[in-house]
């Protein structure tokens, strides 16, 4: 048994619950520095928690970009991050909700309107009027699939369906879903804390990932 003293003070400080101490270029090579690495050579915290093995990292950041991130994909990234952003409230995933909750609100047609929205996805309130019928849609599979996937049936895609989705949207929709689970667990089971890092892509990066009207990012909040 280690002689080492849990010390409360400083778990509050870290990154998470591991070491997580390496230096980037001891964990990634050339390549995964190249599309890992912010401009100031770090990466986010979240990555950063996978330096004691590493060999997840890039084949999930790609999963995570192709998921979230292609080009000319079936939904819109706004109903993309409005997916992620209420797997991690069900979670109660701080982390993945900050980041991605800023994204919904930067890229809805104010920040206002996606201010209340995730205010009401937080209070459970799915038939809130600010909710539009296909978001209420969305919501009500993510939430199933997110906390009793074993109930899932085909009229659940039905349901969909009706509100106007294509097969190709719900494909998408589920994989949104379903590949956050995995994020919200990883964060949540390894105690990836925020620290000072910068909320959400910021208006460069949201520029390059969506189709919708970006609105005003928060002063002080654009991040990598």
């Amino acid at each position: 048994m280690s002689d080492m003293q849990f010390d409360p003070s400083k778990q509050a400080d870290a990154m998470c619950w591991l070491s997580a101490d390496r230096s980037p270029e001891d964990y990634l090579s050339s390549e995964e520095q190249d599309q890992l690495c912010r401009e100031d050579g770090s990466v986010h915290r979240l990555y950063q928690a996978f330096s004691d093995w590493p060999a997840p990292i890039l084949p999930a950041h790609k999963f995570y970009q192709a998921v979230l991130h292609t080009p000319d994909s079936p939904l819109d990234f706004n109903t993309c991050e409005f997916i992620a952003t209420f797997v991690a409230i069900l979670a109660s995933c701080d982390y993945a909700r900050a980041h991605h909750g800023e994204n919904f609100i930067n890229t809805s047609n104010s920040r206002a309107d996606g201010q209340k929205i995730l205010s009401a996805l937080e209070a459970g309130d799915l038939q809130a009027e600010v909710i539009k019928p296909l978001f209420r849609q969305l919501a009500v599979f993510t939430k199933k699939l997110s906390l009793t996937p074993e109930e899932m049936t085909q009229e659940d895609i039905h349901e969909l369906k009706s509100a106007g989705l294509t097969d190709a949207q719900i494909s998408q929709a589920c994989q949104v879903a379903a590949s956050f689970a995995y994020w919200v667990r990883i964060i949540n089971g390894l105690g990836i804390s925020l620290g000072k890092e910068r909320i959400g892509l910021g208006q460069k990066g949201l520029q390059k990932v969506s189709r919708t009207t970006v609105a005003n990012v928060s002063p002080g909040r654009e991040g990598g």
